[in-house]
């Protein structure tokens, strides 16, 4: 298997390609990029980029802000399954990845993960709602604040618990 598969280059092409599969084919596209995603976080594990409970803990937790903020009328999507559409549940799965590769330079300071938790998750999340793919079920102004302020919170603590929790989980095992 070519080491290059495993590089940060390779993160960010892989998650911005899903990213945009995702958002933009959403309902339509989202399966074919899945088993991508699946082959890819098997590749990741078994090179020991990350543990499967490391990328559960992770992937669980921005799949439950999302739900919960979906739950609490912060954003609106079409008729789903669950609370979320599965091609933001696929897209969580790619994103949780680049806390571990692409990232995680950013994860080295907390005040710089919170400065683009602030940033970057409104303004992703602005794209989408311009793509179609969200509505904001108030005023753009109040839910861009608020996935600003939770972000700022949300990421540095990701970052924390990509390097800080699954220690502690293991410890208890």
């Amino acid at each position: 298997m070519p080491k290059f598969l495993l590089s940060k280059p390779v993160n960010v092409v892989a998650f911005n390609l899903t990213w945009l599969g995702c958002v933009v084919g959403r309902e339509s596209y989202w399966w074919a990029f899945a088993p991508v995603v699946a082959g890819y976080l098997t590749l990741l594990v078994q090179y020991r980029i990350f543990r499967i409970r490391q990328f559960l803990m992770l992937f669980g937790l921005g799949v439950s802000i999302d739900s919960l903020l979906t739950v609490l009328g912060v954003f609106q999507f079409g008729p789903t399954l669950f609370f979320i559409p599965l091609w933001l549940v696929l897209l969580w799965a790619a994103f949780t990845t680049t806390l571990f590769l692409s990232l995680e330079i950013v994860g080295r300071s907390k005040w710089i993960a919170a400065i683009c938790g602030a940033l970057a998750f409104p303004f992703n999340y602005a794209v989408g709602e311009r793509l179609g793919a969200v509505s904001f079920g108030s005023s753009d102004t109040f839910a861009l604040a608020a996935l600003s302020a939770i972000w700022a919170i949300a990421l540095p603590a990701m970052f924390w618990l990509a390097e800080n929790g699954i220690r502690r989980t293991d410890e208890l095992v």
